[in-house]
């Protein structure tokens, strides 16, 4: 008869990281994550905390002061917050000015990063998809927008088409790739012509129900892949449209999932060493480049 595994206690002395974000109902990395604790035996647990933005600042107070917490995982509206609060970030966090994971120190020392963009990366890696000279429609330049453009750009993508109604946000997306990226194109609308490779949404669009679509599909048709970030619904119309028009498609709960070596690597649960399900090991960027 197979033992049944032993059902994992909270104590005092359990390790804990909040997840935090308003709402957090849709969140998809505690189940996994929280698997993956009792699977290797390790004394943690990660529990969803739904925070209202007007009293962010008092979380992160409490966070440096529980001497019980790893650190956090941070999802929407609290990424921009979480950066402003870290007392170092990582240069992918620096140029997203984002921040959707905190390492705490032991001191109570806040350390920030941005992984959004290497999470996506990866999940894309599973569907067989690389962005190598492609060309790659972004809808989008928040937080997660902005670390997935930087992302696909490091991956070798030829150029970027960024869709995003703030311009300010576009355009100072755009001047810090160029720098960065002198050799990928840009572009604020698809070129005549142009086939796109890769379709991403990095946008809240297709959270409600009457939202439009972030782009027509039926210019999609030469697409090698078309992505969501949204977690709810985890097929979103657009995704259920590409599909039905035979395109491959990737969900924002695929992307969720492949941040869990990501986040385990740099809260320190896992060693760098440690390969992710897209077989790059654990970035030295994502443990020591802060500042």
């Amino acid at each position: 008869m197979a033992q049944t595994r032993q059902k994992h206690v909270v104590t005092g002395k359990t390790t804990i990281v909040p997840l935090i974000g308003h709402p957090v109902e849709q969140v998809k990395s505690p189940g996994p994550m929280n698997h993956w604790f009792a699977e290797n035996d390790v004394d943690a647990v990660i529990v969803p905390m739904d925070i209202r933005p007007e009293r962010i600042v008092n979380f992160f107070d409490v966070l440096r002061a529980t001497e019980n917490c790893a650190g956090c995982s941070v999802t929407m509206p609290h990424k921009q917050a979480a950066f402003v609060a870290s007392d170092e970030v990582t240069e992918r966090a620096r140029r997203a000015k984002a921040v959707n994971t905190i390492r705490r120190s032991s001191s109570g020392k806040l350390i920030g990063d941005m992984t959004d963009g290497m999470a996506f990366v990866a999940a894309m890696a599973i569907h067989g998809v690389t962005a190598r000279g492609c060309n790659v429609l972004l809808i989008g330049a928040g937080g997660a927008g902005t670390a997935i453009a930087f992302e696909l750009a490091a991956e070798g993508a030829a150029s970027l088409i960024i869709l995003e109604r703030d311009q300010m946000r576009q355009r100072a997306l755009m001047a810090e790739l160029a720098r960065l990226y002198p050799e990928m194109a840009t572009f604020v609308q698809v070129p005549a012509g142009m086939t796109i490779d890769i379709a991403v949404n990095a946008s809240p669009l297709g959270m409600a129900a009457a939202d439009s679509l972030p782009f027509p599909v039926d210019r999609l048709k030469d697409a090698r892949i078309v992505a969501d970030a949204v977690t709810k619904p985890v097929m979103t119309p657009w995704l259920i449209e590409a599909e039905k028009n035979g395109l491959k498609v990737q969900n924002g709960e695929e992307m969720a999932v492949a941040q869990l070596p990501i986040q385990l690597t740099y809260l320190r649960f896992m060693p760098p060493a440690v390969k992710s399900g897209n077989g790059r090991k654990g970035s030295s960027e994502t443990q020591e480049s802060v500042g």
